[in-house]
């Protein structure tokens, strides 16, 4: 199949929206702007935030139809990894990667149960909203990345706590997650993590679902 065709939706397959008009924030402003210009900028945070890592392995939980692992590549990243839980999502990006002659490495893994062994170990690892509906289970989540051993991870989702009061109801509406940052801060007092830095992503695509990079490490 072709993901082009059928994933319009999708920001890296298709650009025929690329001219639409979204509205944004940008430092916690409400501003309006052509779709392209914004996801250009947003990339050129992400790929700003991952630079250091570029020699490193770098793996992406819940990459869904790897939009961030092929601009990775782009960028000279080599040693990429994608894991999803969606089979078909991954069907389709082995597919896609190899038509484009992309090395990227695809598996299908559910965030829930436990790493494989050096699955994650001494790699870098990373979320892009993807954690957001995973409230429920994410004590069990932390605790598996955790027992993978990585070298460092960077989540790039909402720091509830942190975020304005449209955002936390949102959130709330949708039953997303609240307790990423919470849970994280009850490893690090159990001194099984130690997170060294949360910091709010200047840019988000959404008016309601702005991102931080919270970066962590176990110990």
């Amino acid at each position: 199949s072709n993901i082009k065709q059928n994933n319009k939706s999708n920001r890296n397959y298709n650009r025929n929206d690329w001219n639409d008009m979204i509205i944004f924030t940008h430092n916690d402003k409400l501003l309006k702007c052509v779709r392209s210009t914004i996801e250009k900028k947003f990339d050129s945070i992400l790929l700003s935030v991952l630079a250091d890592y570029k020699e490193d392995s770098v793996v992406e939980l819940g990459c869904g139809l790897s939009v961030n692992l092929f601009l990775l590549y782009k960028a000279g990243f080599r040693k990429l990894e994608g894991y999803d839980l969606s089979e078909n999502a991954i069907s389709r990006v082995k597919q896609y990667s190899e038509k484009k002659e992309m090395h990227i490495h695809f598996g299908v893994h559910d965030l829930n149960q436990p790493f494989t062994e050096n699955m994650i170990k001494d790699k870098v690892v990373f979320t892009s909203a993807c954690l957001e509906q995973c409230k429920l289970i994410m004590p069990n989540i932390l605790k598996n990345i955790i027992k993978g051993r990585p070298k460092v991870v960077l989540n790039f989702e909402v720091d509830y706590d942190s975020s304005p009061l449209m955002v936390k109801k949102y959130f709330d509406a949708c039953g997303y997650q609240n307790n990423l940052v919470t849970e994280l801060k009850k490893l690090e007092k159990q001194k099984k993590i130690e997170i060294t830095s949360i910091e709010k992503l200047p840019l988000s695509l959404s008016p309601v679902n702005r991102l931080s990079a919270i970066t962590w490490k176990v110990n």
